[in-house]
């Protein structure tokens, strides 16, 4: 007879403590926390009996990107001794792998009369899908038949499994919690804007897109989000992946998620329990907001110089930027996403109209988004005349033109760098100040017209 040892509670000489199970079926609850760089915190709790005494778990089902050192199992009188994460699943190819060395059953079919005949065979290896087998006398590297086997090999699981065992003061039946991190598990924030006819107000609605390739399924979870860029240390592990497959799904609620501050974060919950499937893409809404006021601006942002003596047809880009405000119908955190702008046409055809990314927004901030270029409007410059009044400073007159040849007025904004020491001896159209180095025209040009700003500027090399 086989002799167990026990040194600290623990089952020694290859004989393992008897494993007690804990399949998916016993989950009475799961939160899945996303955060933004690719790694999620899973609170899973399972109905558990355990024997006073030793006891070896298997959690199957967990995440096959488990993070193995951040498991943690709690439970009222339960003591952690050993755990290890079994990621090594069973397939074809694994079961051929890890038989390599031991007998197994065959099956001869013969090519001409397809005749089965059982027989017993040693696999001495198992290269690029091809067994090699020792069968008598003889080695088969192209065997036409079955290779059955007697049993699964140890530590080859269905599911990827975490093995925990533990020393319970006394025989219980109740839920614990085992926690731990995953990566393969991500969302981003995804918005959809639609412009009025007039430009003036949007309707924005907010997505959060998730994607689970973490190799887990997480049946009726609550799920949070967490928006800022908590640090993690980088560290080198094997992972496990499956081949993906994206399935979508769309879920929404009206009033849209709770958030609320979490230190310098913010975290978003759920409002309702939901499933989240291995190799699945699921939208849930994040917020809905309507007639929100815009302003739609064109800007000629820092693309002249006083050093360039002409510069033709420049064309101002587009922005269009609102308050994060209650009092603009929204003011609450926005997480980094990308929002995308749509207007409808003369006939009332649903065209897009442009894109930009957003950054983490706080309430009472300004979100700017850009659209693209303008079709109508140009911008030029050319240098009428330029003296050197010194080794040191220089003076020049500029006069940039700006010409709209759509069927509207347009205002175009000219933000114009200048070196240090400058000074604005004249111009046309009154500047406003930006920065030390900075000022900004707005220049007013009529439908199918021009308008000409002129200044004279003096600086220091």
């Amino acid at each position: 007879m086989k002799k167990v040892l026990f040194f600290a509670g623990v089952c020694y000489a290859g004989l393992a403590c008897a494993e007690t199970v804990v399949p998916m079926d016993t989950q009475t609850n799961v939160n899945v926390t996303i955060y933004n760089n690719n790694r999620a915190l899973i609170k899973d709790e399972r109905q558990v009996n355990l024997k006073e005494g030793l006891n070896e778990l298997a959690f199957a089902g967990v995440s096959a990107n488990m993070i193995p050192q951040t498991a943690l199992l709690s439970g009222v009188g339960i003591t952690t001794l050993e755990q290890n994460f079994n990621f090594d699943l069973l397939s074809q190819d694994s079961l051929m792998q890890k038989s390599v060395g031991h007998t197994v059953t065959t099956e001869y079919i013969d090519p001409a009369t397809g005749k089965i005949t059982p027989g017993k065979a040693k696999l001495l290896a198992y290269n690029n899908g091809k067994p090699v087998l020792k069968i008598g006398e003889e080695i088969e590297t192209n065997f036409p038949g079955r290779i059955i086997f007697d049993k699964v090999p140890a530590n080859l699981r269905a599911t990827p499994t975490l093995t925990v065992s533990t020393r319970s003061e006394n025989e219980i039946s109740e839920p614990i919690k085992l926690d731990y991190l995953t990566t393969g598990l991500t969302w981003n924030a995804d918005y959809v804007a639609r412009l009025d006819a007039n430009e003036k107000n949007i309707n924005l609605n907010g997505f959060v897109t998730l994607t689970n390739n973490s190799g887990a399924d997480y049946n009726q979870a609550q799920l949070q989000l967490v928006a800022g860029d908590v640090n993690t240390v980088r560290e080198e592990r094997v992972y496990y992946n499956r081949a993906p497959k994206v399935m979508m799904m769309a879920s929404a609620d009206a009033a849209g998620m709770e958030n609320e501050s979490l230190s310098d974060f913010y975290i978003y919950t759920v409002p309702h329990k939901t499933d989240l499937l291995s190799n699945q893409t699921k939208q849930v809404a994040l917020l809905s907001g309507n007639g929100i006021s815009v302003k739609k601006t064109y800007e000629l942002d820092n693309v002249f110089s006083v050093y360039s003596d002409e510069i033709k047809k420049v064309k101002p880009q587009i922005f269009i930027t609102f308050d994060n405000k209650k009092e603009n119908k929204l003011g609450m955190p926005l997480p980094k996403g990308v929002i995308r702008l749509y207007k409808e046409d003369k006939k009332g055809r649903t065209q897009f109209v442009g894109e930009d990314r957003i950054d983490h927004t706080a309430d009472n901030e300004t979100v700017r988004l850009k659209m693209g270029e303008a079709f109508n409007l140009t911008g030029s410059m050319k240098r009428l005349n330029f003296n050197k009044i010194s080794d040191r400073v220089n003076q020049a007159v500029f006069e940039i033109t700006v010409k709209n040849g759509g069927d509207t007025s347009a205002t175009v904004n000219i933000k114009q760098s200048f070196p240090n020491g400058y000074k604005l001896l004249e111009q046309s159209i009154e500047s406003q100040k930006e920065t030390s180095n900075q000022v900004k025209w707005i220049v007013s040009v009529p439908a199918k017209g021009e308008n000409k700003l002129t200044y004279k500027v003096r600086w220091e090399n």
